[in-house]
């Protein structure tokens, strides 16, 4: 059959056959490269979420273990508690100055540093927009032996973000203490993250084309 074609119709069959593997490779690399950045992009949050744990149970784990040994000496709860304040209210940290301690006997505050007003009270019903009811679930975490709790929480000048927080016992008593950082912060580097994969892969395509 091909003998019976012209020159010119084999030229053209052969550049249809030529545009379609070339297709074809184009395809192939932009499916391939939507999944690598996919993949990129879920490391980076996997990393730096799991560096910001980090980060937050060894202070608090420090802080913990201070206080428990300067409680040692202590017997009435009031000057405990008095201690705990004392200890916890001039601490901040980030480049914000948005992180601080915060301490519970079960549900009830006993140090918050931004909001003395709150100190004493029972915030046991206290929610976030997602109805996360974190004190609760900090101080389960506290009680399990410490853990992490997401939640949704006012930050300067930003409104609502997500937070990560971590809480445990301090020893000798039945106060937990606990700390939390904005992790709004993970979500720009995703958002870069993908803006920089995705920049790369179009320049790539268009030398391909």
């Amino acid at each position: 059959m091909m003998r019976l074609m012209s020159i010119g119709t084999r030229i053209f069959l052969l550049l249809g056959v030529i545009g379609c593997f070339a297709a074809g490779i184009v395809l192939a690399f932009l499916h391939n490269a939507g999944r690598i950045e996919d993949l990129g992009v879920s490391q980076v949050q996997t990393q730096m979420l799991d560096l910001q744990k980090q980060k937050l149970q060894v202070a608090t784990h420090s802080m913990a273990l201070s206080l428990g040994q300067g409680l040692a000496g202590i017997s009435g709860q009031d000057e405990r508690v008095e201690f705990i304040r004392r200890a916890v209210d001039p601490i901040r940290f980030e480049e914000d100055k948005s992180g601080y301690y915060f301490a519970y006997q079960g549900t009830v505050n006993v140090a918050l540093p931004p909001k003395k007003e709150i100190q004493g009270k029972d915030l046991a019903e206290t929610k976030d927009k997602n109805g996360v009811f974190y004190v609760r679930e900090l101080a389960k975490a506290a009680a399990a032996g410490g853990g992490f709790v997401q939640y949704v929480f006012p930050k300067p000048e930003k409104g609502d973000q997500p937070k990560l927080g971590y809480a445990e016992m301090i020893p000798g008593t039945d106060i937990w203490i606990g700390t939390g950082i904005y992790i709004d912060n993970i979500e720009s580097a995703k958002q870069a993250t993908a803006q920089a994969i995705s920049d790369l892969v179009r320049a790539d395509t268009q030398l391909l084309l």
